[in-house]
């Protein structure tokens, strides 16, 4: 019944919605009216009004209370005319005002009744249609809300996981840190007391000895490489970043590359001739690209392609909201890809966390993609690593683009040079470790230098004092008390061409800002050689006083 009811509703808004034909309804259910009363007069000669009410009542519901008033009107007036002198002739007693004006109060009644159910229909519906809309508006209204809520999850998860890496990075830096001064003091006092035995072997040596010897001094370096390593991964690496052409340096390496990855790897490269430079410390980068190429060679054991390709890049906002300590800008791309095994989820997950490996023991220290990782954000790069199990997998290093008031451009491998420095000169040493302290002596004293060595900060200044002349300061960076810059710039005030190297297992912000070497520093970070030392002593020598 309600179903019918909507429907006859439905028929009767659309009809409602023209004057024209609720007019026509009208006119037409009059006529029908009048007309049905004339046929039927013999028989209903004392109902003269009768056949207007089924008009009536069609035109209130289809046209209105209005057309159905215009329908009472001429249909009264049309049977006031044709019908009621007959009636009143018939029954000349009766009051001849009483019929029509019980029609007309009828047919108000009917009409009024009927637009009355008809708007409380209508309310009806529309009280149901804008239910209808707000269970709608309530379902998208959930639906956004619990997009928004699975948004801000994902954020808070996103923010989680870089908070736990920022403390995972610091607890890790602590660590280090607090290891790397000791451990690399003890490094240096192995690896130069090696280095010292070997010069003093004389002309024709053992060579078992020397064996020995440099079995020991891999192993030291070996060390002293992981040491480097973990600092690289916690941001506490020194770098020396200058502006670096991209191409010249990666077509270095590829010719290292191809001796070091044997015939079964394919080499490929897609260099861009309008790459921008980069600003990146050039000993870190080549070091990183050597690292991801060995990785990638060891997921291609039965051979394979690397390429590698380098591209300019522009990281606009968006993606860099996504990536902690990214800012928007130019960088340069460097992507390296191979045809691997490729690695699973679970594994590219934690595929940057320091120590972790897929390879088997003594194979692997875990520290590769780690160092790569740290050196990267501590150049205010970026690394993506895309992989798929069976296909491969492609990293991607992102550097800043070089400015225009950075270094002049430098590009491809330094050659190790030994330097032979001059002699006669006088050294002073400042180390508070007396092992490290007697190692320094011994290697200034094999290059031809007059030493002075003593423990800590405030005797140096003591020596200088008392008159002390020397040319060059040799010095810890971190020492209790007073470190070695702070030494510099009291040293500075009275002798203002000294010239200083320093030297560090783990330096802080000493001489470091961000990581990056200050500009007017010479640093040697332990553990060294005797020919690393001459070098960074003839560096010194050279460079003038700031």
């Amino acid at each position: 019944m309600m179903k019918r009811l909507a429907l006859a509703t439905g028929w009767a808004r659309m009809t409602r919605r023209s004057p024209a034909i609720r007019i026509g309804i009208a006119m037409g259910a009059c006529l029908l009216g009048v007309g049905g009363r004339l046929a039927l007069d013999p028989y209903l000669s004392g109902v003269p009004f009768i056949t207007l009410f089924g008009g009536i009542v069609i035109t209130a519901f289809f046209a209105g209370f209005w057309p159905a008033m215009l329908t009472t009107a001429l249909g009264a007036i049309a049977l006031e005319l044709l019908i009621m002198p007959s009636v009143a002739m018939a029954r000349p007693n009766d009051m001849d005002w009483l019929p029509t004006t019980f029609f007309l109060l009828t047919s108000l009644m009917i009409a009024l009744i009927i637009e009355s159910v008809f708007r409380a229909h209508d309310d009806r519906m529309a009280v149901a249609e804008q239910l209808a809309r707000l269970n709608a508006d309530l379902d998208d209204l959930v639906v956004a809300r619990t997009r928004q809520l699975q948004a801000e999850v994902a954020d808070r998860q996103a923010a989680e996981a870089r908070l736990h890496q920022a403390e995972k990075l610091d607890a890790i830096g602590h660590l280090t840190g607090g290891i790397a001064h000791d451990f690399n003091n003890m490094l240096a006092i192995i690896t130069g007391s090696l280095d010292l035995a070997k010069r003093r072997l004389g002309s024709e040596p053992d060579t078992r000895v020397v064996t020995h010897i440099d079995n020991a001094a891999t192993a030291a370096e070996r060390a002293a490489s992981l040491t480097h390593r973990l600092l690289a991964y916690a941001r506490k690496q020194p770098l020396a970043p200058r502006r670096l052409d991209v191409n010249a340096l990666v077509g270095n390496v590829n010719a290292l590359l191809e001796r070091t990855l044997g015939e079964q790897i394919e080499i490929s490269m897609q260099l861009d001739q309008t790459v921008w430079p980069c600003h990146a410390d050039q000993t870190q980068l080549e070091t990183a690209i050597i690292n991801l190429a060995v990785n990638a060679r060891d997921a291609m054991p039965d051979g394979g392609q690397l390429m590698i390709e380098t591209a300019n890049i522009v990281l606009d906002a968006g993606y860099c909201r996504q990536h902690d300590d990214l800012v928007p800008g130019e960088y340069i791309q460097i992507a390296i890809s191979d045809t691997g095994i490729g690695m699973a989820p679970e594994v590219q997950a934690r595929a940057l966390d320091p120590f972790f490996t897929t390879k088997d023991v003594g194979k692997g220290t875990g520290l590769g993609l780690s160092q790569v990782y740290g050196f990267l954000k501590q150049s205010h790069g970026h690394l993506n690593l895309y992989s798929e199990q069976g296909k491969g997998t492609t990293i991607k290093l992102y550097l800043p683009r070089s400015g225009d008031g950075d270094d002049a451009m430098e590009g491809g491998s330094r050659d190790s040079i030994r330097f032979a420095p001059p002699q006669d000169l006088v050294v002073l040493v400042v180390e508070d470790d007396d092992g490290v302290r007697a190692m320094a002596r011994a290697s200034m004293v094999e290059l031809g230098f007059t030493v002075h060595d003593v423990g800590s900060p405030e005797k140096a200044l003591q020596l200088i004092q008392n008159g002390l002349a020397i040319d060059l300061l040799f010095t810890d960076v971190v020492m209790p008390g007073m470190n070695g810059r702070q030494l510099t710039e009291r040293l500075r005030k009275v002798r203002p061409d000294l010239k200083v190297l320093y030297t560090t297992g783990y330096t802080r912000n000493a001489i470091l800002h961000n990581g990056v070497i200050d500009s007017d520093v010479v640093l040697l970070v332990k553990p060294y050689s005797v020919d690393e030392l001459a070098s960074k002593v003839h560096v010194a020598l050279n460079r003038g006083a700031h």
